[in-house]
Order: C-alpha cells, then sequence, then structure tokens
C-alpha cells in the first residue's frame, strides 16, 4: 500500500444518497444503495465524471456500535435541483491521508489499519471533525470480490501535538 499526504484547497460538492446500518449489514445496505445511484445517475445535474463515485462516512465510525451513515455519491461542478430523496455534501479544504489500497473489498479494514500505523509513525493523527471518503472509479470491482479491486481512500489528518 502506499501513502500520501495531500492539501486540498477547494470545497467539494457531492449529490448522493444515504443509507445506514449498523457495521455488520453496512455492506448490503451499501450496495444496494450505490445500485439505486447508478439507476438515479440521470437526474443528478454537473457530474464532474460520471465514471467516479465516493463513499463518503462522518467520523463517527470507530467505536461505534450503533446505526452508521454512509453516503453514496457522484461529485458535482455544483448543486442545482438537488434530486427527491437525495442529499448535497460538501467537504471543506483540509489535510488528508490518501491511501492506495488494491485488495478485496472486504479486506479494506486493511487499508484503514495500515493507516492508523501509518500515520502514528509519521507524527501525524485523524482529525475526526471532517468526513472520510473513498473513491471509486474504472479499477473498482464493487460486484464481485476481487482482489484487483482498486479504491482510494481519503482521511482527515492533522500533525501531533507535541
Amino acid at each position: 500500500m502506499k501513502i500520501e499526504i495531500l492539501q486540498t484547497n477547494e470545497i467539494s460538492t457531492f449529490v448522493g444518497i444515504r443509507t445506514n446500518s449498523v457495521m455488520t449489514d453496512l455492506g448490503i445496505a451499501v450496495n444496494h444503495t450505490f445500485k439505486e445511484l447508478t439507476e438515479r445517475k440521470s437526474e443528478i445535474r454537473n457530474i464532474k465524471n460520471h465514471q467516479v463515485t465516493y463513499g463518503i462516512t462522518p467520523p463517527n465510525y470507530k467505536g461505534n456500535n450503533g446505526l452508521l451513515d454512509f453516503y453514496c455519491c457522484f461529485e458535482v461542478k455544483q448543486i442545482t435541483n438537488l434530486p427527491h430523496g437525495m442529499v448535497h455534501i460538501q467537504i471543506l479544504p483540509r489535510l488528508y491521508s490518501v491511501t492506495y489500497f488494491i485488495g478485496a473489498s472486504r479486506k479494506t479494514y486493511m487499508a484503514y489499519d495500515f493507516t492508523s500505523r501509518w500515520l502514528q509513525e509519521n507524527g501525524y493523527e485523524y482529525d475526526d471533525v471532517s468526513y472520510y471518503f473513498e473513491k471509486y472509479d474504472e479499477k473498482t470491482i464493487r460486484e464481485i470480490d476481487d482482489d484487483k479491486n482498486e479504491i482510494t481512500i481519503y482521511c482527515p489528518i492533522k500533525k501531533k501535538q507535541s
């Protein structure tokens, strides 16, 4: 796995569908919601790239045994006429770790474990005031649990205080 540090400079805007579930059932809920998002793609205006989707999570995942939110989205240039039942999310500029994961989607947790260790070893920590997001493109294989699956994971971070 490879990790980079990225400072974003612009507000990113997303439109999509919210789902929520307990962690053990989240994969099924997310797959269903991504299918619905794809079926309703024509309702979303100003999509930046029709081949790229995002999974966005608020910073409430760690240690949460209750319901978790997950947003299946497209990035848009601007919001106009939000489709019925959809949400919009704006992510402010900030510092991110970017982890490039290749492997079966059921093993994505390994990328987060790797990222956590890397951050600790390199003087960073999670900045749990912003959304985490995963980028899925033409190299992402969502239908089957394939070892060639590729996901780019963005985690909000900050330098550790001494």
